[in-house]
């Protein structure tokens, strides 16, 4: 037992789910209840009014649930990984009791490992020889013939949903990049992507994830067969490389690395696929959902978006049109903070999921064994002293879009920016996916001058997944 109090907050909602609004707009349902337990807080003089409560309960997901924010206190928290070491926390790998998610995701990827952190960073070294900085500069050229590509797909047409164009380029990369797939016909593209759409959607379907199914329906479930078909494909491209040799893709290099630790300990087959699916849902997904609202906040900002250009006509005078990584990272100050900021103000909904396998105790309050938690880096931006503002306005979407605050110390978000995540299990991609975005972008404004933004802001309807997005896909007209 521990005398230490629980977190400050309430366990209203469902029995099962909890509060059913969170489930609709998660990053802001969690806003909205920290601020009221906040505010209870300060009315009852817990605490001072210039402080953000930084950890507090709710419940959610069939249990209590600690949400917790700010960098200093999730670095706390998530110190405390790894079952072998006598961590009290864990990396979530189930919801409910019916192993779908498990099947869905695989056992032997990173987020798989929960006990041992040595095998952890094993897993991390053997899979990240594909990630660095270097080898995502070799395949910047890949990249940017991607990006031309729908682009012109772009241009082809008076109007475009960006979410579906976006998905298809991310789905692009994913089976021509990082599993080196040839698929010789648009049947064959098709249902690749169709069947990473489907097998995606379903690990973010949490009434999905919670029901208990026996195996036998689980087999009838479109995202089972999805899954099915894509580790049928990936199993084919191993056979493939281990055949024939390397090919430059990331699964390549993840089939053929070996510890540099040790010399010797490879990745096992299973290991290789069920990393691969951990890229495909952590690379496709949030790098196509980033860009979709970064294209909803550059049509809201056509002076943002007039920059943009500028300083592509500038790098393309200077560098001409070939892109490399170190050219646009060094050269492209003003795309990397657009980049940032829609990162900053949209980034993972809810933010990143743990088990409490033993009672955690942060700053004098318990998390009791048995909760679920939740790191939040919505919050953790919002309540950056760095960017907060009383009304609220750092986080709106029309007021607190300012790439301009990445161009000065002063104003540049720096430990309390988490759109990747913190800790252990920081996003090993990140550097493949930042690299895919500014590509992209930088190649569209390069090639259209400017667009006409037809969604409809005054009256946003939002679609809640990996990253909140707008519910139309933001549809646009260039000109």
């Amino acid at each position: 037992l521990h005398s230490e109090p629980l977190p400050p907050g309430n366990m209203g909602g469902c029995p099962w789910l909890g509060p059913i609004s969170f489930l609709a707009n998660m990053n802001k349902y969690l806003s909205q209840e920290a601020t009221k337990v906040h505010n209870s807080q300060t009315h009852d003089n817990i605490m001072s009014a210039d402080e953000p409560t930084r950890i507090w309960k709710l419940f959610t997901f069939g249990k209590p649930t600690a949400v917790i924010s700010g960098s200093a206190k999730i670095k706390q928290f998530l110190n405390r990984e790894f079952k072998k070491e006598g961590g009290g926390v864990s990396q979530m790998t189930e919801l409910g009791t019916s192993g779908l998610l498990t099947f869905l995701f695989g056992e032997e990827s990173m987020s798989g490992e929960t006990s041992d952190s040595t095998n952890y960073h094993t897993l991390r070294r053997l899979v990240g020889q594909a990630l660095t900085p270097e080898s995502v500069s070799k395949g910047i050229p890949f990249l940017q013939i991607c990006a031309e590509e729908a682009v012109d797909d772009m241009l082809a047409n008076d109007t475009v949903v960006m979410a579906e164009l976006l998905q298809k380029l991310t789905l692009d990369v994913a089976w021509r990049q990082i599993i080196g797939l040839t698929l010789n016909s648009a049947e064959e593209i098709t249902k690749f992507r169709s069947a990473v759409k489907t097998w995606s959607a379903s690990l973010t379907n949490y009434p999905l994830l919670f029901a208990p199914l026996p195996v036998w329906i689980q087999k009838r479930l479109s995202c089972y067969k999805a899954k099915m078909y894509l580790n049928e494909k990936i199993e084919e491209k191993i056979d493939e490389l281990e055949r024939d040799g390397p090919d430059g893709s990331t699964m390549s290099a993840m089939v053929f690395a070996t510890d540099e630790e040790d010399g010797k300990t490879k990745l096992t087959r299973q290991q290789v696929i069920d990393n691969i699916f951990l890229l495909i849902f952590a690379g496709a997904e949030t790098s196509s959902n980033t860009l979709t609202n970064a294209m909803l906040l550059l049509g809201m900002h056509p002076t943002v978006w007039k920059k943009l250009v500028k300083e592509q006509h500038d790098f393309v005078k200077k560098h001409g049109n070939t892109i490399t990584k170190e050219d646009i990272d060094r050269d492209c100050p003003y795309l990397d903070g657009v980049l940032r900021e829609t990162m900053r103000l949209l980034p993972i909904s809810a933010g990143g999921a743990r088990d409490v396998d033993d009672t955690v105790i942060i700053d004098g309050v318990q998390i009791p064994k048995g909760w679920f938690s939740i790191y939040s880096p919505a919050l953790t931006h919002e309540q950056d002293p760095k960017t907060f503002l009383e009304d609220g306005s750092h986080m709106d979407i029309q007021d607190g879009f300012k790439p301009e605050r990445w161009m000065d110390a002063g104003t540049r978000p720096t430990t309390e920016y988490i759109p990747y995540g913190a800790g252990h299990r920081y996003c090993l991609g990140h550097t493949l996916a930042t690299a895919e975005m500014k590509t992209f972008l930088a190649v569209l404004a390069r090639k259209v001058e400017g667009f006409n933004l037809i969604t409809n802001t005054a009256n946003m309807k939002w679609k809640e997944g990996i990253i909140l997005t707008p519910k139309d896909g933001v549809l646009v007209a260039t000109f």
